[in-house]
């Protein structure tokens, strides 16, 4: 990783702790800002000219923040979460929205004890197989589980598992590149 991408990644672990410390570990006040995050970046995600306001780095960094701070007001975002980017505008962060967000999000599953896990299959799993998957898993780590299910025709058949950085990758397509690289090596 280039230090620069490190560096982004290090501001953004910043800001979401000390959103998540600004909360005074006061449940309604987390819930609050998690409603508020998502709020924003769906907005963030959906409204192409938002993003571009955002992203841009041609507009003077206080009218910015002025304009920012209205649209957080219209968006009935709570006084204590407008005060947050009011601080990420003035050190011209804004650009780090979206990571700020997954790094927030990540240290309250950590918090509540949650890890993610995504299952890719050939075919759309069947509810009975991916309840086994969340209990044994969720037995396994001794934690909550986030299941994100994803379809992919190419893997031929078989599941790929990723838990955080491990992967299990069990598909037909990674052992037939397998056998065809120890084919022609042996």
């Amino acid at each position: 990783m280039s230090k620069i991408s490190s560096n982004i990644n290090e501001s953004a672990k910043r800001y979401a702790k000390a959103l998540i410390l600004s909360s005074e570990n006061k449940d309604p006040v987390i819930k609050n800002f998690r409603n508020d995050f998502d709020k924003l970046v769906t907005s963030y995600q959906e409204v192409e000219v938002f993003r571009e306001f955002i992203m841009t780095p041609l507009i003077n960094k206080n009218k910015k923040k002025e304009a920012l701070i209205k649209i957080l007001i219209k968006m009935n975002l709570s006084q204590e979460f407008i005060n947050f980017f009011k601080i990420v505008a003035n050190h011209g962060k804004l650009y780090l929205l979206e990571k700020i967000y997954n790094e927030f999000k990540k240290s309250l599953d950590e918090k509540e004890g949650i890890t993610e896990v995504t299952v890719t299959t050939t075919l759309p799993l069947e509810k009975q197989f991916e309840e086994n998957i969340v209990k044994n898993i969720g037995s396994k780590l001794k934690k909550k589980i986030r299941l994100n299910k994803l379809v992919d025709p190419e893997l031929i058949g078989g599941i790929v598992i990723k838990i955080d950085s491990i992967m299990i990758d069990n598909s037909i397509k990674t052992k037939l590149l397998d056998y065809n690289l120890n084919e022609r090596l042996g």
